[in-house]
């Protein structure tokens, strides 16, 4: 009984699509970050924290890019619950913002502040990587879909009423 005070404010926290959107869009871009490192000048940190740090970094920036999205397509459908049922208008928004705002900050990162180099598979015009793109076409809607089973599991649940 003690327990119940801390646990219900929990749950409503951890079933809030941001929460969800956010927790599976770290992991999911956490590994592709891990499996596309290689491919990096920074991947060559001396370190492994170094690596681990600069991974980490990444894959939070990805997180909050998908907020953003999240955020973007909640004002155009007015619900900050669109995806439960997303349509693809929305779903295909969702990706698209993702993936311009990558390319812009990616294009900076790379040519301007030369943050770091993208030694192979290098997009023409712009000199980031094509594995980036990628990342934004394929990682958006498994994010939301994971997401979405994780909220209808906790909306069929009759302890959240």
């Amino acid at each position: 009984m003690g327990r119940k005070p801390f646990i219900q404010p929990l749950i409503h926290i951890v079933a809030a699509p941001e929460a969800c959107l956010f927790l599976f869009a770290f992991l999911l871009n956490f590994v592709y970050e891990v499996w596309q490192a290689p491919y990096y000048s920074f991947y060559n940190s001396h370190t492994l924290a170094d690596k681990i740090r600069d991974l980490t970094h990444c894959s939070v920036g990805d997180a909050v890019i998908i907020l953003v999205c999240h955020w973007v397509v909640s004002a155009i459908a007015r619900s900050r619950h669109w995806i439960l049922h997303p349509t693809r208008r929305l779903t295909l928004l969702f990706t698209s913002l993702g993936l311009l705002i990558t390319l812009a900050i990616e294009t900076y990162r790379v040519n301007v502040s030369q943050t770091y180099g993208v030694p192979v598979f290098a997009v023409p015009l712009l000199g980031m990587s094509f594995l980036a793109v990628l990342q934004w076409i394929m990682l958006p809607s498994l994010i939301l879909s994971l997401a979405q089973r994780h909220l209808l599991g906790y909306r069929h649940d009759p302890k959240m009423d």
